[in-house]
């Protein structure tokens, strides 16, 4: 796997954008220690999380995933979901995850639970998350 433009592609409701700045912040400040950079460095990677993927735009009101959002998708090395009722009910975010999965496989995405019980996970998981899906999502 080759160095990608983004460590990591923000997938999240607008509902939930307060989280998905403090998130991006967060990653893109994120100092690594330095015993940990020079053994980093030993084996060819980076140690900077950044720079982190997060749209700041509306989304089309097509039904498809804008060209920009495909790109960064796939220019990805993670996908970080952040889950809530409302990312659960978005069809952007669900067709966020399907398409990163498609392209990288579903073992590079971590979900980050903002708003809802764990224990409820209908009510915070998108359905791409819920389901193993196959090559035609």
């Amino acid at each position: 796997m080759g160095e990608r433009r983004y460590k990591a592609f923000i997938s999240y409701s607008h509902a939930d954008e307060a989280w998905g700045v403090w998130l991006q912040r967060s990653l893109e400040r994120f100092r690594t220690p330095s015993r940990l950079v020079e053994a980093l460095a030993e084996r060819g990677k980076a140690a900077q999380l950044s720079p982190v993927f997060r749209d700041r735009d509306d989304l089309s009101v097509s039904g498809d995933l804008s060209e920009a959002i495909k790109t960064a998708l796939g220019d990805s090395e993670f996908l970080i979901v952040l889950c809530s009722p409302d990312a659960a009910r978005s069809a952007w975010v669900n067709d966020e995850i399907r398409l990163f999965h498609k392209l990288h496989g579903p073992g590079r995405t971590f979900a980050l639970i903002v708003d809802g019980a764990p224990g409820e996970a209908h009510a915070c998981f998108p359905p791409a998350l819920r389901f193993l899906l196959d090559a035609d999502g």
